[in-house]
């Protein structure tokens, strides 16, 4: 196989993999915190601008925590 198609192949997949690892991070944070705190009923029901911020916060800062691991 022709190695630049293998490096862009590799790529691909290590994009994936962590792209569904940050996914799953989100989800359980939010599912914890919608557990603890009632945030998603917070936000839809109270609308709650706030709650909608501080949950922004957290994807955002697994986001950008798993790009710099990815990164670096």
């Amino acid at each position: 196989m022709n190695p630049d198609v293998e490096r862009i192949l590799t790529g691909i997949g290590s994009t994936a993999l962590w792209t569904a690892v940050s996914i799953l991070l989100v989800v359980i944070v939010v599912e914890v915190l919608n557990w603890r705190y009632r945030l998603l009923e917070e936000i839809f029901k109270e609308n709650a601008v706030g709650a909608a911020i501080f949950a922004g916060s957290f994807v955002l800062g697994i986001f950008y925590t798993v790009a710099q691991i990815v990164t670096h």
